[in-house]
């Protein structure tokens, strides 16, 4: 029970740490979310050319797309021309690091490491991009440039909009995985001793091969990561296999893997790992040198947490716990309308694979209401249906047309 009792105080602590920033993190997500619609980052990386592979990298930085999110999006920009090279430098950029993350990673680890993160993301899509793009990854695949999914909207439409994107699609998103990692990093503290990796894993070499082991399979959002590298680290694991862990956890779960076999083939995804793979340890060595030449180790291991008034810290925690507690209420009061009134109020329902998240609900859902003739659309994510209503039989044939041009299966 003792034990029990020092995981829920290191899980408040961790959760007390990031709030604000994880807040405000939302917030500049939101301005983003207004003044950058998913139309004009097709316009800008929809070309083949390394110009593009560099303008996917940069852009897929600040972009509020989660590990899953970005997943039918970097499939439209292909759809819709873009190389493969600027395709997968948007899949590894994109989820790898964002204004929360970054805001996290300088909350727990402090601004060298947040710093760091950005350049190694930066470094690593350009890396894989360019790798793809020079050794010529074919696939026999129509190159048509397909009709706009997502409806033109003004920036005050979305401004409209932005509570419930940023509620809804950014924080439904990862909700689940922001909670399950700060609780394993609130295990972690706890259960490992202070100075673990230094006294039984010394080799920053083999530790940084772990950390690409168990970073590669793993599904977890670069958010939720966060705390859990922050606490290895503070038991002694070093910045660089930390690093590797970042780079890797959120650029390679199996989602975005499939992803890229559908939309580029198996040889891009051998190059696409192998890539995150050798730029990761060779990054991660080289955050270890540089922190032990210049004295930033300490820096990133003994960060200090003052520089916020604790009154924002707690203002932070409350705003943060009330949004946690608006979404799941919604989400559960929302199961209450099953899936058998829908069918019994809808006129037409079809299913749809590859959604995973929140952000895949309102893609999916644009697409439908992009066509005439449809209304009333309600998309089921557990159950990966659409339910809408139609003017005609002669609708559903485009709805699905859209809905595939989206980035998904019908």
């Amino acid at each position: 029970m003792n034990r029990l009792n020092y995981i829920f105080k290191e899980f408040i602590y961790f959760y007390n740490e990031i709030a604000i920033y994880l807040v405000f993190g939302f917030v500049v997500a939101g301005i983003l979310y207004v003044l950058f619609p998913t139309s004009m980052v097709k316009k800008h990386l929809g070309n083949d050319t390394f110009a593009s592979v560099i303008k996917s990298s940069l852009f897929g930085i600040p972009l509020p797309l989660c590990s899953c999110g970005v997943v039918p999006v970097a499939t439209s920009l292909k759809n819709n021309g873009a190389s493969r090279g600027a395709t997968v430098s948007f899949l590894i950029s994109t989820p790898q690091v964002g204004a929360d993350s970054f805001l996290i990673t300088y909350s727990l680890l402090g601004w060298v490491f947040a710093l760091f993160r950005i350049i190694a993301s930066v470094i690593t899509a350009m890396f894989a991009g360019i790798a793809v793009n020079i050794t010529r990854v074919r696939r026999q695949i129509e190159k048509i440039r397909q009709k706009e999914t997502e409806p033109l909207s003004s920036a005050k439409s979305r401004l409209r909009n932005v509570a419930g994107y940023v509620e809804f699609e950014l924080l439904g998103s990862i909700a689940n995985s922001l909670v399950a990692g700060m609780i394993i990093a609130a295990g972690i503290a706890v259960i490992i001793p202070d100075g673990f990796f230094l006294n039984y894993l010394n080799s920053n070499l083999l530790s940084m091969l772990l950390m690409l082991v168990a970073g590669i399979p793993m599904y977890v959002c670069a958010s939720a990561s966060t705390p859990i590298a922050a606490s290895l680290i503070m038991k002694g694991l070093s910045p660089g296999a930390g690093l590797v862990f970042l780079l890797t956890g959120p650029a390679t779960n199996a989602v975005t893997i499939s992803a890229v076999v559908k939309v580029l083939g198996k040889k891009a995804v051998v190059i696409y790992l192998t890539s995150i793979a050798v730029v990761a340890l060779g990054l991660g060595y080289l955050l270890n040198v540089i922190a032990a030449r210049y004295g930033f180790g300490e820096i990133i291991t003994t960060h200090q947490h003052h520089l916020l008034p604790l009154w924002l810290k707690v203002f932070g925690s409350l705003l943060l716990t009330v949004m946690l507690l608006f979404y799941y209420g919604i989400k559960l009061k929302s199961r209450f309308f099953t899936v058998q009134d829908k069918k019994q109020l809808s006129d037409y329902e079809f299913s749809v694979d590859g959604m995973t998240c929140q952000h895949c609900v309102r893609t999916v859902k644009n697409a439908v209401e992009s066509v005439d003739g449809t209304k009333n659309v309600r998309v089921d994510l557990e159950a990966h249906k659409v339910y809408l209503d139609v003017d005609s039989d002669s609708v559903i044939e485009n709805v699905k047309t859209r809905v595939k041009d989206a980035g998904y299966t019908v």
